[in-house]
């Protein structure tokens, strides 16, 4: 790769330019005092733009650390499908990496009230999409997955359990924002779906000489916010995310689809779950607030550094918009 002019040439352009390790660290951009309430008591709040890799969404970072470590363990060889229970984001990732591994099939168990734009993406990158609802007789999204993908020829990465899912943000996601916030970062948070994100830089963090407080984010009961869970719907995680957290708030629908709108409107192009991990953050400080408690979160320049994870771009969702959101929050 020409790392000046950033062309990717030869046989393995394609891998070369989806692997993050080829690519600049993506954009840490501070919140205008408008959509920051606490900007008056020391506290920066920076977005942490991961929808600007190149394929959109957060997820391709598990997505590729997962084949990789398959393809290292010799798990893909003779391969034809792979076969993964997703939201939208892992498989739609996997469907256009696999491609650079030699698979040509994904098979995905969909949520059944999936956004029709969701749907849509994962049929433009040749996913055979599943609708799938729940049911307390039947398998769930994630077993069926694992059943299909232990069939001769069919893989299942499983990212509820994989060690490589929660990996690629240790490796990837957590040092270049310890870097970029010049170690002075103080809160992290991070919407709660697979727990990767928060698992894997709770791994990170916790290595380093300065506390960073990791705030998980999770549904409330009840919601419906595109990647993230509720708190019954966590318990089909295989990953510790409670331990990895220092602290779990909730947010719910109406108010991540509001903040991902005013976050666009500021020229931040974060969909709904960068807008539901804002709203935790901005609960989680309040409540700091209201119980003397900022001071704890102050690195030694007497700032709070708080970074959010937008995790991908409204576009899959513009549907469901006008469903969450009165006229008036227009």
């Amino acid at each position: 790769m020409d790392h000046v002019n950033r062309v990717f040439d030869g046989s393995t352009a394609i891998r070369d330019f989806l692997n993050p390790e080829s690519n600049p660290p993506l954009p840490l951009v501070e919140l205008p005092d408008y959509l920051n309430p606490f900007r008056e008591f020391g506290v920066r709040i920076h977005a942490k733009l991961m929808y600007l890799l190149p394929l959109l969404t957060i997820k391709s970072l598990p997505a590729l650390s997962m084949l990789l470590d398959a393809e290292a363990r010799g798990k893909l060889k003779n391969v034809h499908t792979i076969v993964e229970n997703s939201s939208g984001n892992t498989a739609f990732s996997l469907a256009v990496l696999a491609r650079s591994f030699g698979i040509q099939r994904v098979i995905a168990m969909v949520p059944w009230d999936v956004a029709s734009g969701k749907l849509e993406l994962l049929r433009l990158s040749g996913v055979s999409p599943h609708l799938q609802k729940d049911s307390p007789d039947g398998p769930s999204g994630i077993e069926l997955a694992r059943r299909l993908g232990s069939e001769p020829g069919q893989f299942n990465p499983g990212q509820y359990d994989n060690e490589a899912n929660p990996s690629a943000y240790e490796k990837w996601v957590a040092p270049e924002l310890w870097e970029q916030t010049k170690y002075k970062l103080t809160v992290l948070a991070v919407g709660v779906g697979t727990a990767g994100t928060l698992v894997g830089a709770s791994r990170y963090f916790r290595r380093q000489p300065q506390a960073v407080s990791l705030l998980g984010v999770i549904c409330q009961p009840g919601g419906a916010v595109p990647g993230v869970r509720t708190e019954a719907k966590l318990q089909e995680i295989g990953f510790n995310w409670r331990d990895a957290a220092d602290c779990i708030v909730e947010a719910g629908t109406k108010e991540s689809f509001k903040y991902s709108l005013e976050l666009c409107r500021a020229g931040l192009m974060a969909g709904p779950s960068s807008g539901f991990t804002l709203a935790g953050l901005l609960r989680y400080l309040r409540e700091k607030k209201e119980e003397g408690g900022l001071d704890q979160l102050r690195n030694k320049d007497g700032e709070v550094r708080a970074v959010f994870i937008c995790a991908d771009t409204p576009l899959p969702y513009l549907d469901k918009y006008s469903t969450h959101l009165e006229s008036y929050d227009f």
